[in-house]
């Protein structure tokens, strides 16, 4: 039985891909079924697939069988039933974010030959995108939409990457507002040969987004700005609030914290 943070529940073909990060090891765990790409099918009613959110802490019993492909993080579930056990909060997954993109000398895509050959690949990773741009395009007449991290760090501005999580694409169907500043959970398609490829490539995805109050930025730009401390600033945190991270924050609370700030004058 393993306890696995979820930070994925993303669209894959007909099912659904599920990751997340082992709360005891902090490894990444991606439960498979025997299917041929592996999908968690969404009519197994030992699965509450469709009912998983993000940082869902969910028991899951897994072998320790990696089945054929060459992802690290893949492990074949048994036929027992998965319990969704309560909610992780932000800080608990922040030091699992990484500061570039994985194998950064590729772009968009990655070959699949690359990846076979120094499997056990890893595949999935935790970035936070503080200015991220979704857009939309047409494609085979349906509406699609991909996104840009705007982050010089990650070096990838003008690259679309897909995106397949469930709740973001619903939102931006709807025309709704999804924050520009988020904690991502990065993963790669199954091969895929475009008319454009000369050979089978992994594919990058945005298969996971959980979105981070745009405040947060904010609180760390007027605290560099005032010259407060990290220790200063967790200080008034714990006085005003009882809370350790701007990431734990309310809505309310996070902008009371910005306009205090923006009351103090510039250090010198």
């Amino acid at each position: 039985m393993r306890r696995v943070i979820c930070l994925a529940n993303s669209y894959k073909h007909q099912g659904r891909c599920i990751a997340g990060i082992a709360v005891d090891s902090g490894e990444w765990i991606r439960p498979i079924s025997e299917l041929d790409d592996g999908r968690i099918p969404t009519n197994d009613s030992r699965i509450p697939s469709e009912q998983i959110n993000l940082l869902d802490i969910v028991d899951i019993t897994l072998t320790k069988e990696r089945g054929s492909g060459y992802e690290r993080e893949n492990r074949l579930y048994t036929n027992q039933n998965w319990n969704i056990l309560g909610k992780a909060e932000v800080i608990q997954i922040l030091r699992y974010r990484e500061q570039q993109l994985l194998y950064p000398e590729f772009g968009r895509k990655v070959p699949s030959a690359y990846l076979s050959k120094i499997k056990p690949a890893q595949t999935l990773q935790l970035i936070e995108v503080k200015q991220i741009l979704w857009e939309k395009y047409e494609y085979a007449e349906s509406s699609k939409f991909k996104a840009f991290l705007l982050d010089e760090i990650y070096d990838c501005t003008e690259i679309g990457f897909s995106i397949t999580d469930p709740i973001t694409l619903s939102k931006l169907r709807q025309g709704q507002p999804v924050s520009s500043h988020c904690l991502l959970c990065m993963s790669f398609s199954q091969p895929f040969q475009g008319s454009n490829d000369p050979e089978p490539m992994c594919y990058r995805l945005v298969a996971g987004v959980i979105e981070l109050l745009p405040e947060i930025e904010m609180i760390g730009q007027e605290m560099q700005r005032v010259g407060w401390t990290i220790t200063e600033g967790r200080s008034y945190l714990q006085t005003q609030f009882s809370k350790e991270s701007r990431y734990q924050l309310t809505d309310s609370e996070a902008q009371a914290v910005v306009q205090f700030l923006q009351t103090l004058p510039t250090a010198e």
